[in-house]
């Protein structure tokens, strides 16, 4: 069983304050062309996506440099309801934690992905949370809004352990409520692009 894990980017998806709206530009028509074609502008964190290590460390590898080999993982699922604001602690990591595992928070937030608060309050890691992943070398973490860090934390406190330590983020997963298993195959596709922060990516649960 395959669950698409992935939000749908359209103009009117929810950005990170301060980005732009996509933009979808139709380039050619079928009509006059013999084919359709489009451009788009958008951020390159935009809906589901994937942060690389030069996100917030320069010089650390772009997403264009994450070997093939890091974007299919053995998963783990850590179910951590969680309010508006409030943080995921390590004792909240229940689940054992294996070298290049990637670690993916359920914390409900999803569900709030209509309310107008879903990009400023949301649920996030701890950055004791966060070293503790880094201790136990997880290759790649996970969550169901749109940061892993709380939307109160404006030093991104669990970015600037993970990333700098080579950690991959995944953020604006949906549909983990359809996962019932604690462990299973996940695969992170982003776009390879050059020198780029981060990529949107489709994300796909293996069951």
């Amino acid at each position: 069983m395959i669950v698409d894990l992935t939000l749908k980017i359209s103009e009117k998806i929810k950005v990170f304050p301060g980005s732009p709206q996509p933009a979808f530009v139709p380039w050619s028509s079928f009509g006059a062309h013999s084919y359709d074609s489009e451009v788009v502008f958008m951020s390159t964190h935009t809906g589901t996506h994937m942060d690389a290590p030069s996100h917030f460390a320069p010089g650390k590898a772009g997403i264009d440099r994450i070997p093939a080999e890091r974007l299919v993982s053995r998963a783990v699922l850590i179910k951590a309801p969680k309010k508006a604001g409030e943080t995921i602690g390590v004792r909240d990591i229940t689940e054992e934690i294996c070298r290049n595992d990637a670690v993916v928070f359920a914390t409900g937030w999803e569900k709030r992905y209509s309310s107008r608060d879903y990009m400023t309050k949301n649920p996030g890691l701890s950055k004791q949370a966060a070293r503790y992943l880094v201790d136990k070398k997880a290759g790649l973490v996970a969550i169901d809004g749109p940061s892993i860090d709380p939307g109160h934390d404006a030093r991104f406190s669990a970015h600037n352990v993970l990333l700098p330590a080579g950690v991959l983020a995944v953020e604006n997963l949906c549909n983990l409520n359809r996962i019932k298993q604690k462990r299973f195959t996940l695969i992170v596709a982003p776009l390879k692009l050059a020198g780029a922060s981060g990529s949107p990516v489709r994300a796909l649960a293996l069951l």
